[in-house]
């Protein structure tokens, strides 16, 4: 599903931005499926960390539910969204197979925009096309180092793909690689050479996805049925399978 974080939802750590999109679909009585902890926790993933203060136009998430839908995906977005928090909105929904990648292991690439103030827009072009010609650009990180809480050196510039002015409005995308978590705060920040808290009107406009290979290979993806009666919940939700009740000694068709 694709959703919008506006407004006070911006403030939203990325735990309890997920709680209320789960919260929307109970509001809506469609139900979450839940995992087997001693806590159940909902089944529903973000695509990619919304950074705190930034806003997410086109932002991708995973739900899994207890049944497939019986209504058209228009009919459930339009059920969800009158369920929604204010700042959030329902985009587009989807249904796809249990046997599909999870949506965070898809995303590649995110898309930013930060409006530049007039004041710093002459200073800000000169240190961008500086950042854009340079091969490298290191980036100031905390983290452990043998052990022990200390600072590191990154390097980042291969992490960011295009840039370009449209007025004011300067447009990046970043490469989304497992383990680098890019804050494009902080990367704009150390470019201008100012602190995090001067880089305002930053919104993340869309994550891309690459093609899903297990999509076309539901032979070796989909899930294995084991045990008819263990399994009994993928075979009430599954709208391409059916049960025929034979006689003891018949074949059972799936």
């Amino acid at each position: 599903m694709a959703f919008s974080v506006l407004g006070p939802l911006v403030t939203c750590h990325p735990p309890a931005l997920l709680a209320k999109l789960v919260s929307v679909f109970e509001g809506a009585g469609i139900k979450v499926a839940h995992g087997t902890e001693k806590r159940p926790k909902p089944l529903a993933r973000l695509a990619y960390p919304l950074p705190l203060g930034i806003e997410g136009l086109e932002e991708l998430a995973d739900v899994t539910l207890e049944t497939g839908l019986v209504e058209s995906a228009d009919a459930v977005r339009a059920t969800l969204r009158a369920h929604c928090p204010d700042g959030m909105d329902i985009l587009r929904v989807e249904q796809v197979p249990h046997h599909a990648s999870p949506i965070d292991e898809l995303v590649e690439t995110a898309h930013w925009a930060w409006t530049c103030p007039d004041k710093l827009f002459s200073e800000a072009a000169r240190k961008i096309k500086a950042f854009e010609d340079s091969p490298s650009f290191l980036l100031t990180k905390t983290g452990k180092l043998d052990g022990k809480k200390g600072t590191k050196s990154i390097e980042v510039r291969h992490l960011v793909l295009g840039v370009a002015w449209e007025g004011r409005d300067l447009l990046f995308s970043t490469s989304v690689v497992q383990g680098h978590a890019l804050n494009p705060q902080k990367l704009l920040a150390a470019i201008l050479g100012t602190g995090p808290e001067g880089i305002v009107a930053l919104r993340r406009l869309r994550l891309d996805t690459m093609d899903d290979h297990r999509l076309s290979r539901h032979d070796k993806y989909a899930h294995k049925l084991k045990n008819l009666y263990e399994d009994a919940v993928l075979l009430e939700s599954g709208h391409n399978i059916k049960v025929l009740d034979d006689d003891e000694d018949e074949v059972i068709r799936l």
